[in-house]
């Protein structure tokens, strides 16, 4: 039997245990709590860190500054070589290169119907004010939505707003509630069957506030005067700029879509959906994906010239302090894990480098095609030895080659040698040549951002200054090649963040993992670099 000695033990041990027990229990109890009701992903395309430094004593507190001396800050992002806005938005999401997560570019060669499509198309589906057909079926591995779909057991709300529709379903992936974009037709917000909520918020921007009613009347002109942006040349500031969309502009809700008063339209339809939703009033942690672009467009065939991005910027900073308040007043102050990076943008046209005496030129994909079909039909016989060009990358006649007992690696390496010699091209790479990691200055960062699913036979890089023209998948250009280093940044903002800076590059397939961990999710599983250590 115990003795009075043992049972005081006894009983002062079991406290002790107890109390830890508790205390353990308070501990994962404020752990929990601490977890963010609201994530908040956003991308801007054209983003550069040497611009966010220069207008900083411009931007007010609650924009770009809340980010940059509130959180993490990453000033070079590397997205590796031959990345569009589709493929970067892909790797940010899902943490994973293009050979894996199966997102090369916005748009692909089918070979079989010799046409270009999204990536994204999926005909199995129909589109809801639109009548474009996509679904996330392209992307192979799972994305940051998906795993916070799965860990709170379909209980979060997921919701993603973008100028362009793959942008808007890459950052939704499989599992979102919703994913919506700017049709460029109608002026919409357009959606696709693949998802099921259509909040109230979305069908209210479309009913009662459509855009085609308002973009009669907008106009962008300079927020500030012209003296107060940095950096303009004299002849600048003597010329303000003033843009309007009107009807007879065939592509005005593009343009508008890339414009400052288009992120203004997206950031007015996220706060509706925030404000009439039940995001960040339950338990489960809700994610919000928007997409902006700080790269505008217009009609003039000169593209946008400084002032222009400078607005950009200042209007998108006004923007996202608005976005930000409205987080803070729906999921209380400072408890929204913000996480914000650059991607690169797409090129634009700009055909003054010859006043200045600029080395440029024309590359014609037709005139290249005809000229190595004529090549290939005088050495091998007559066929159609090329079946099609799409995005630099020729694609070869398989079945013709075998049929002619033709060894394909070495044909390859034949078009390849010929096409080299061209004017405007500057180098040129067999798929033989990328999956052995013998392509570019970075061999193996050419091969993860290549989809050999998707990739041509030969595949053609141009000079820097020069335009391409007559891409029978592509007729409007996309503008001037230029393989200029634009540093771009990142910031994660949010409970327990330091306030810090990184000037190393870092890899952009690490923040998928980074994030996870940031708001105690499973990293995607496409998402082989490690997580970011924050502290």
């Amino acid at each position: 039997m115990p003795s009075k000695k043992d049972n005081i033990f006894f009983r002062s041990t079991l406290c002790g245990i107890i109390s830890l027990l508790t205390a353990s229990g308070l501990q994962a109890q404020s752990t929990v709590q601490q977890r963010s009701p609201i994530v908040v992903s956003i991308i801007v395309e054209g983003l550069s860190d040497e611009y966010l430094s220069l207008l900083e004593p411009q931007f007010v507190d609650g924009g770009f500054k809340r980010l940059m001396h509130f959180g993490t800050a990453f000033s070079n992002v590397d997205f590796g070589p031959g990345t569009d806005p589709a493929a970067a938005t892909a790797i940010l999401y899902t943490g994973a290169a293009p050979i894996v997560n199966g997102i090369p570019a916005a748009t692909y060669y089918d070979t079989e119907t010799k046409l270009a499509r999204p990536i994204l198309y999926d005909p199995s589906k129909m589109g809801n004010f639109t009548d474009e057909t996509y679904s996330p079926v392209a992307i192979h591995v799972s994305t940051l939505s998906d795993e916070l779909k799965k860990d709170t057991d379909g209980d979060a709300y997921i919701y993603s707003i973008a100028p362009s529709s793959q942008q808007s379903i890459i950052a939704a992936g499989h599992a979102a509630n919703g994913a919506f974009w700017l049709n460029t037709h109608t002026g919409n917000w357009a959606t696709t069957t693949y998802y099921r909520d259509m909040p109230q918020a979305v069908n209210d921007r479309n009913y009662r506030n459509p855009l085609s009613t308002r973009l009669d009347t907008m106009k962008w002109a300079p927020m500030l005067p012209m003296t107060s942006y940095p950096l303009l040349s004299r002849s600048d500031r003597s010329r303000p700029f003033r843009y309007n969309f009107p009807k007879k502009e065939f592509n005005r809700y593009r343009i508008f879509s890339k414009s400052p008063l288009g992120n203004t339209e997206l950031t007015s339809l996220a706060v509706d959906i925030l404000q009439s939703s039940l995001m960040g009033k339950d338990e489960a942690p809700d994610m919000l994906c928007l997409a902006y672009s700080v790269n505008p467009i217009n009609a003039s065939p000169f593209g946008c010239d400084r002032a222009e991005i400078l607005d950009s910027y200042l209007r998108l900073d006004r923007d996202l302090a608005r976005l930000f308040a409205t987080l803070d007043r729906t999921a209380g102050i400072g408890r929204t894990t913000i996480f914000l990076s650059g991607i690169p943008s797409d090129g634009q046209p700009r055909s003054d480098e010859a006043q200045w005496g600029i080395p440029t030129g024309e590359f014609s994909v037709k005139r290249a095609k005809s000229l190595l079909d004529m090549y290939l039909m005088a050495v091998h016989g007559n066929g159609d030895w090329v079946t099609g060009y799409h995005n630099k990358h020729f694609y070869l006649n398989h079945k013709l080659i075998k049929e002619r007992n033709h060894n394909l690696a070495e044909f390859r390496a034949e078009v390849a040698d010929f096409l080299a010699r061209m004017s405007g091209i500057s180098n040129v790479h067999t798929i033989d040549d990328i999956i052995a990691s013998r392509a570019g200055d970075n061999p193996q960062a050419t091969k993860r951002n290549t989809s050999l699913r998707h990739a041509g036979d030969v595949i053609i890089e141009v000079n820097p200054g020069w335009e391409i023209s007559d891409d029978p998948t592509h007729p409007a250009h996309s503008g001037l090649e230029s393989n200029s280093a634009v540093n771009i940044p990142a910031f994660i903002a949010g409970p327990n963040i330091p306030a810090r800076r990184i000037d190393i590059p870092v890899d952009a397939r690490a923040f998928a993992a980074t994030i996870a961990r940031t708001i105690n999710i499973r990293a995607p599983n496409g998402a082989a670099f490690p997580a970011i250590r924050l502290k």
